[in-house]
């Protein structure tokens, strides 16, 4: 009976046993028998015989090597495997898979032949129509709570919910390969649709892609690489491996499989909930680049940024752009929040973070707004300082598992927060899952809050940890936990520090920026210098319009604009900066030009005392 269910996994058992790693012992054994069609027989009529056979079965179905592998070894008793493969193949018997599971590619939906053409219709109708945005999925709640909203309870989704950790994945994986999913559309939207056919309680879908297809974009050639993750091709070892890549790619062209599974993905779901689209940050996705893959530290890619600033800075402009398009192209297939990945957030110091990346992130945000006004966007500063992002135009903060609700809240108090499960609790039994899954919403409120782990799904996660999960989170209604009122800190309370600005005439002006209002100004203030350098060294600056300083800071009632033409000055020693103080709403306004380096030196006094 138990060899009968093999059939449930799709047509070749073997190809999908093979794909998943197995624990030394009796179980690899008859693993490599199974292969070779060699499996023990149930008529052996011993103890020994029974458990060879439910070995076996598990070897074949490559199931519990996934899903029972934290529970072996949290009890150490490897004489329960037995019984743990004879438990596993009876929920695969009795329709513990969702019974429209496909595991075959060739059964997947397939998509028209002219997908791009029929998405590229579909957007330039709606924007033919006036309309800003694709209409509303039946389930809008995530979409209510990321503009800040009230909802009925708070919305749910899992970084990573589509992959992995699922059997049903793993079973389709095994007739391709990871960057063939990405890059074929019908795949992608299948692996997609698997979490939401299993717990159909979700709120959202993400598109099933990885952040890396954009070095791929940019001509830097990856493989899957088994126990090991993304390799590259080649690293960026010095700054003279740029040369290698296309730092201005065709976004369209060569992401176009992306925006397709999108909006494949959105027609084949009817639009019953969101389509999430997503990407990696310029750091994080600079980090891969630099250190040829996927690493435990990111050693060399911290050492680029103190070695080579400026292509450092150059590096993560170019992907900053890259990105920008990428996101434009995602929201007009369909994918109404977008959600910006910064990984590797916490790998660098919070001020070299905030000098070199913090101003990028947020003119990414600034940037999809301003061309997509209707777009909703999100970031995932993984373990960096949040308060980074309050006066940015992300409308959702991403809350990594190390940070209390209470942090996050008083870092972030006009955002909507999302996070910020420990994902490890996963491993736990239900009833656990459900106690710290219902004290952690209360302890956020659902106003305002998407309820996410504090980070992604990992490969042994059990299938059954995501069900107690969103159990509990459904649990919580908005009346059980409305946002919770926080009392100001002594930090909050104490006023932002003055700034003192020189401007012409002998005159000056001061302005409460505060540390990180005048760090920000100081970051873009330095972007502008490497962007004038490289003017400076280009052959002919007259032959290309270049991009002029734009920084807005505001607080209350008071406003700062800082604003440079960079085509109007030969050299950086003549640049000035043309700034307007703004306070009382508009009503009292002072405008000034001043000396780039006049401006540098303020800073720096302010930032240094």
């Amino acid at each position: 009976m138990l060899l009968e269910n093999l059939a449930f996994v799709g047509g070749e058992p073997a190809a999908a046993a093979a794909a998943l790693p197995l624990p030394a012992g009796p179980a690899r054994h008859l693993r490599h028998n199974a292969l070779r069609g060699q499996l023990p027989s149930a008529a052996q009529g011993s103890s020994t015989g029974a458990g060879q056979l439910a070995a076996a079965t598990m070897a074949v179905l490559g199931l519990s090597a996934v899903e029972r592998a934290a529970a072996r070894r949290q009890r150490k008793q490897h004489r329960q495997l037995p019984q743990i493969a004879v438990a596993m193949a009876t929920q695969v018997a009795a329709g513990s898979w969702p019974a429209d599971t496909i595991t075959e590619p060739s059964k997947v939906a397939q998509p028209p032949e002219d997908l791009s053409e029929w998405r590229k219709r579909s957007a330039a109708k709606l924007k033919e129509a006036g309309h800003e945005v694709w209409p509303a999925p039946k389930n809008d709640r995530l979409l209510r709570a990321a503009r800040g909203e009230p909802v009925d309870r708070a919305p749910k989704w899992m970084m990573r919910q589509a992959g992995r950790y699922l059997p049903e994945y793993l079973a389709l994986l095994s007739h391709t390969d990871f960057f063939t999913v990405c890059k074929t559309p019908a795949l992608a939207c299948e692996i997609t649709l698997q979490p939401y056919r299993r717990y159909p309680s979700l709120d959202s879908l993400i598109i099933f892609s990885d952040i890396l297809v954009i070095p791929v974009a940019m001509g830097m050639d990856c493989r899957m690489e088994p126990k090991t993750g993304p390799k590259f091709d080649f690293a960026l070892e010095t700054p003279e491996d740029m040369k290698k890549l296309n730092l201005t790619p065709d976004v369209d062209a060569t992401l176009s499989y992306v925006f397709d599974g999108i909006f494949w993905t959105r027609q084949q779901v009817n639009n019953e909930v969101p389509v999430i689209g997503f990407s990696g940050a310029p750091w994080t996705l600079m980090g891969y680049m630099v250190e040829g893959g996927a690493v435990r530290s990111f050693d060399r890619a911290k050492k680029w940024i103190y070695l080579y600033p400026e292509a450092s800075r150059k590096l993560l402009a170019a992907l900053r752009d890259i990105i920008v398009e990428y996101l434009v192209g995602q929201f007009d297939s369909g994918a109404p929040l977008l959600t910006v990945f910064d990984t590797n957030c916490g790998e660098l110091p919070p001020r070299l973070y905030e000098e070199f990346m913090v101003e990028d992130l947020k003119y990414i945000a600034r940037e999809v707004k301003k061309r997509r006004p209707g777009a909703l966007i999100s970031v995932f500063p993984k373990d960096g300082e949040m308060a980074a992002f309050e006066d940015s135009e992300f409308d959702v903060v991403g809350v990594s598992w190390t940070t209390s609700p209470a942090e996050a809240r008083r870092s972030c108090p006009s955002k909507t927060l999302q996070g910020n499960l420990d994902p490890h609790l996963l491993y736990a039994d239900p009833a656990q899952i459900r106690e710290r899954t219902t004290r952690m919403v209360k302890e956020f409120g659902v106003d305002k809050y998407i309820c996410n782990l504090g980070h992604g799904m990992v490969p042994t996660h059990p299938v059954e940890g995501p069900a107690a999960f969103m159990e509990a989170v459904d649990s919580v209604s908005r009346e059980d936990a409305p946002s919770p009122q926080l009392s100001a800190t002594p930090s909050q309370a104490r006023p932002e520090r003055l700034v003192t600005l020189h401007l012409q005439d002998e005159t000056s002006v001061s302005v409460p920026l505060g540390e990180a209002g005048a760090r920000s100004l100081q970051n873009a203030l330095a972007g502008f210098v490497s962007l004038f350098k490289e003017k400076m060294a280009c052959e002919k600056p007259a032959a290309k319009k270049w991009e002029s300083l734009e920084y807005a800071w505001s607080q209350g009632d008071m406003g700062l604009e800082a604003f440079c033409n960079p085509n109007a000055f030969a050299t950086i020693f003549d640049v000035k900066v043309f700034l307007t103080v703004k306070s009382g709403g508009g009503q009292v306004k002072v405008t000034s030009e001043v000396p780039l380096n006049t401006l540098q030196s303020d800073l720096d006094t302010f930032l240094s005392s």
